[in-house]
């Protein structure tokens, strides 16, 4: 029996949710599910009948006449529902226009519970979809892997390795993708992989429709037929492949090549998965280490980086990149899905440009920061451009806000530790002080910096306190500003338009205040140098 709206309501991270508008459509079938990542009309290119989408409009959140044009087009060409997840985060609540709309069209739209996330709601639905459409091998089934695979896959730790001889022996030219469409391994040429990756991006649920019953399909990509298929388990889709084929082709004739790809090349990314897993955990391990400099010998750390492949003897730079987006979202599920989007779409951009200047240049992620080890000890990079092309990477993304802080140059990999330190106060002080999506050097906050640490100190906030005692005395005894309006003003260098606007007073209200704390002091602290003086003084108590 097909899968309806109404029964996926019942069960995984549906259960719960709440339909907000199209209730007469519940009863229409569930063919695929899929996340909707692109809020545009082109979107018309690949929807697919009878499939349900999720999204949370993150792109289009303030943009309810483009949320109309994405809904009245997943209508028009037979999509059975919509999903919204994050509902007050993203968009703050449905507007009545889109709910009328869905109400008249019998167009089921879905108001997922906030603390679910998109995976929770994919996996319960494609798991039943495969039990019911799809009967594809088991990777603990090796009947139909010829032996000198397995002996390469049990042998051979080079992946790229057993790709291609198994593409030799069978006197055929593979590509091979992983489930994000990037190319794992292909002797096809350049110029195809290029267009295979296209076809890709604007097919890939297309393509994932057209294998739902049988595993494969055949698709024109360059004006030739060619034969893509899934390489699953019962449960896991680890990627796919692709091939040239014969204008006849039929699974009759090549059923037997078709099954021994699929498990071998199962079992390969399986192995692949794993041992990047390992790597990951290995490599955030050394990061760790290098920050605390947890080593017995400087040839220590070195030679653990040599065994993950890593360089650090010639690093000279430490750039951190503060993704404060991830920081500021209080919903844990949604931290995840913006973990989740940084590491899958950004970091390769980062890493690839980084890579443009040194190949031997490595990155790192951690939770809400990405750490760059860059080789510049010629001073050949200009570093502020630099950190204004790692910017335009994360630019238009919405709700996503960074902050680059740039270390000292260093010579000795023993400094490892102050460089990060260094790093992490540019992007984090500096994001106070300067704004957000900004390069900040060290030498930037540095005073910044000593100013907090003499903070600190109970003497120096005992000092400040009695140096703006006149002022705070005043204020708690007729409960006024004047402590906060000296601020204003010297914080807008003296200028008494700027500070009313801020405060929003009226600007002879500022200049009676300004009076008042002048008289109260017995001078004018608002000129040098006692206002370099009160400016240290409120930036030490800023905290307090």
């Amino acid at each position: 029996m097909a899968l309806t709206i109404r029964e996926a309501l019942k069960f995984g991270g549906l259960f719960g949710a709440v339909v907000v508008a199209g209730q007469t459509g519940l009863d229409t079938p569930i063919e695929s599910i899929s996340v909707l990542e692109v809020a545009e009309g082109s979107i018309s290119r690949w929807v697919l009948k009878n499939q349900l989408y999720i999204t949370s409009f993150y792109a289009i959140c303030d943009n309810v006449k483009q949320q109309k044009i994405v809904i009245e087009t997943l209508i028009e060409y037979g999509c059975c529902g919509l999903v919204l997840c994050y509902i007050g985060t993203w968009i703050r609540q449905v507007d009545p226009d889109i709910i009328r709309i869905c109400d008249e069209n019998r167009f089921p739209l879905i108001q997922a519970r906030t603390d679910v996330s998109y995976i929770e709601i994919l996996n319960p639905i494609i798991n039943l979809l495969y039990e019911e459409n799809i009967q594809a091998a088991d990777v603990n089934d090796y009947s139909m892997v010829r032996n000198d695979f397995l002996n390469l896959i049990v042998n051979e730790e080079n992946m790229d390795v057993v790709f291609r001889q198994m593409n030799q022996r069978l006197e055929k030219k593979i590509s091979y993708y992983d489930t994000y469409g990037k190319t794992i391994y292909s002797d096809r040429g350049e110029p195809v992989v290029q267009a295979e990756e296209e076809y890709l991006r604007e097919h890939f649920n297309h393509i994932l429709y057209a294998c739902s019953r049988d595993g494969y399909t055949v698709e024109e990509i360059l004006g030739k037929p060619c034969l893509i298929v899934l390489i699953r388990s019962q449960k896991n889709l680890f990627g796919l492949f692709i091939t040239d084929c014969d204008e006849g082709f039929s699974y009759d004739k090549e059923g037997n090549l078709i099954n021994s790809l699929v498990v071998s090349g199962a079992l390969i990314l399986r192995k692949r998965n794993r041992t990047a897993e390992f790597r990951e955990k290995a490599l955030q391990e050394y990061v760790a280490d290098l920050l605390v400099w947890n080593f017995p010998s400087d040839d220590k750390a070195i030679e653990r980086g040599t065994e993950l492949g890593l360089s650090i003897q010639d690093k000279s730079r430490v750039v951190l990149i503060n993704i404060n987006s991830i920081q500021q979202m209080v919903d844990p599920k949604v931290q995840l899905e913006m973990q989740d989007y940084v590491k899958r779409v950004l970091l390769s951009k980062v890493e690839s440009f980084m890579k443009t200047y040194n190949q031997g240049n490595w990155l790192a992620l951690r939770s809400d920061t990405i750490l760059l080890f860059l080789s510049d000890r010629k001073d050949e990079i200009d570093l502020a451009d630099f950190g204004r092309q790692i910017l335009k990477i994360f630019e238009g993304k919405p709700n996503l806000s960074v902050s680059i802080g740039v270390s000292d140059s260093f010579a000795s990999v023993t400094a490892l530790p102050c460089a990060y330190h260094q790093a992490f106060q540019a992007a984090v002080i500096g994001r106070e002080y300067y704004g957000e999506n900004r390069v900040v050097f060290h030498e930037s906050v540095y005073f910044f910096q000593k100013l907090r640490d003499m903070g600190g100190q109970q003497e120096t906030q005992e000092i400040c306190r009695r140096f703006l005692a006149p002022v705070l005395e005043y204020d708690r005894r007729h409960g006024t500003d004047l402590t906060h309006t000296m601020r204003c003003i010297m914080e807008n260098n003296g200028n008494t338009m700027r500070a009313a606007q801020q405060m929003y007073v009226h600007k002879n209200t500022i200049l009676q205040r300004k009076g008042k704390i002048t008289e109260l002091f017995g001078y004018t602290p608002f000129e040098m140098p006692h206002l370099l003086n009160f400016l240290i003084a409120f930036d030490i108590m800023r905290e307090r």
